[in-house]
């Protein structure tokens, strides 16, 4: 039942800290910082990491259990892989174990490789999200796509912080509100919480960063870890997902991103 869960979290949390940072103007705030402001601190930390590489470590317990499935209570899985990230647009996520499998972004392109059996899916990312070409990054067509189906808000908390809440335009029977909590000291999202019917509580996640030097006198936020419980009505599931061996700013080639 979990072992096909990894490589979607890792996208999760690739996501979400490019949505915290990317947020379009037209995102309303409340007085205290002006929303320009906010947007030009939040994206200061993103702007300096021009590529990153890092070693992963997930760890997932769940009683999940699906209709029909000889799967009974706990289940443990602990995956290793790896990640490379380059610019808006470029990712490669590799499992190494217990399952293998490559999953490349480049653009408006991904593949799913199975690299035991040369097994290949290439999929057209446009036609999936019915984005246009128009020269857009990954990062920015999440973004278009999330300001198509959510109304977004900004406000300031009592402890300085800032949390950004998104509700879908329509209605729908599953999420119905996502909230982001940024740090105002290191402007980093260090908090997402998903809710569904009635505004209970699905998902929480939260996540704890490292500064690492980027280049001459200057450091950049890099997540180290990730913990994560998500509530459905089949159960529960707890993930804790740690980044280690990470370089960032190292030069990674285009070639790593290939897609043919």
């Amino acid at each position: 039942m979990i072992k096909n869960t990894c490589v979607f979290l890792l996208y999760c949390l690739l996501a979400s800290v490019t949505f915290a940072a990317d947020l379009s103007p037209e995102v309303s705030v409340e007085k205290s910082l002006t929303l320009p402001t906010l947007l030009e601190k939040i994206q200061t930390n993103q702007k300096k990491i021009n590529d990153m590489y890092a070693e992963t470590t997930t760890t997932i317990k769940s009683n999940i259990s699906m209709p029909g499935s000889t799967d009974k209570g706990s289940q443990t899985m602990v995956q290793k892989g790896k990640m490379w990230t380059k610019g808006k647009d470029k990712s490669k996520i590799e499992m190494l174990s217990p399952t293998k499998q490559i999953t490349i972004t480049n653009g408006d392109q991904m593949a799913i490789i199975n690299p035991e059996t040369g097994q290949k899916m290439i999929q057209d990312l446009k036609k999936l999200k019915g984005q246009g070409a128009g020269g857009k990054g990954q990062g920015e067509m999440d973004l278009a796509k999330a300001m198509e189906y959510f109304d977004l808000s900004v406000k300031q908390l009592e402890d300085g912080n800032y949390v950004i809440t998104g509700k879908p335009k329509e209605v729908n029977r599953f999420l119905t509100k996502m909230e982001f909590y940024v740090d105002s000291t290191r402007w980093v999202p260090v908090k997402i919480l998903m809710y569904g019917q009635k505004d209970k509580l699905m998902s929480q996640s939260e996540i704890e960063y490292k500064a690492f030097d980027v280049g001459e006198d200057d450091q950049a936020y890099l997540p180290i870890k990730n913990i994560s419980n998500v509530n459905t009505p089949m159960g529960k599931m707890s993930v804790e997902m740690e980044f280690g061996n990470i370089k960032v700013n190292k030069g990674i080639g285009d070639k790593e991103f290939e897609i043919k």
